[in-house]
């Protein structure tokens, strides 16, 4: 048998198994029904345009899938040396390749379960009006790409540091930057320098293809430039990664 194989499932199922992913999952949760009921019996908010309520309900399933890859990330290299239970793991007969496939393959699987989670919430607030479906599909397309670009990253830090609280830190200040669309909010972006923040940011590229095919109903040609970039984003993560993990010490 390939080892890769029990080493994916080891990482699918950790989480799951672990206090810490069902904290995450049960808080995600907490969030989740949390904006949902506000979004549905807020007076204000209840006056919103359906779509701009299940693009909002989009974002902030997005936010929640790249803050969970981001901490099981941190935690995937140097959280297994303060346990040092990654010695054992380096002399075991697989490679440093297909452990770092393995850890974003269940950061993966994280996000999987996450979105199956999210989707009643989505119903919920958007079952009354259109373009449901599409932003379903753009849900997982886009949010798989972030959980890639900042799961990989932050793997990649966690690979060199000695510290999981450090490579916390640092991938959390690496998604705040990421967030800055909504920092900024719609006005700055119409900026020059806000449209080449949008053109080269990552989360913006996730946010305006929600917005465009939530909000604006414009098909995938629209999306093709984003959807690009977020390609390439992804590849050049997952060069990093392997770079990062080539030689990985205990």
């Amino acid at each position: 048998m390939n080892p890769l194989y029990p080493m994916v499932r080891k990482e699918a199922i950790e989480d799951l198994m672990a206090a810490r992913g069902v904290f995450f999952l049960l808080i995600a949760t907490l969030v989740m029904s949390a904006f949902s009921v506000l979004l549905v019996s807020n007076t204000e908010l209840s006056l919103l345009d359906n779509a701009e309520a299940v693009y909002m309900m989009a974002g902030i399933i997005v936010a929640l899938g790249s803050l969970v890859s981001v901490v099981r990330g941190s935690d995937g290299y140097a959280g297994e040396r303060e346990r040092e239970t990654l010695e054992p793991l380096l002399i075991a007969p697989i490679t440093g390749r297909q452990i770092a496939v393995a850890k974003l393959s269940g950061i993966l699987f994280s996000w999987l379960f996450l979105y199956v989670l999210a989707i009643p919430y989505l119903w919920a607030v958007g079952s009354t009006g259109q373009n449901l479906l599409p932003s379903l599909e753009y849900l997982f397309i886009t949010g798989s790409f972030m959980v890639v670009i900042l799961g990989g990253l932050s793997l990649a830090l966690s690979a060199k540091m000695r510290s999981s609280r450090g490579a916390l830190s640092l991938s959390l200040t690496i998604l705040l930057l990421t967030g800055s669309p909504v920092v900024l909010g719609a006005s700055l972006r119409q900026s020059a320098v806000g449209r080449l923040l949008d053109l080269i940011n990552p989360m913006a590229g996730a946010l305006n293809t929600l917005d465009s095919v939530i909000i604006d109903s414009q098909g995938f040609s629209f999306q093709v430039l984003r959807l690009s970039i977020l390609i390439v984003y992804s590849l050049l993560v997952t060069w990093a990664l392997r770079a990062a993990t080539k030689r990985i010490e205990p």
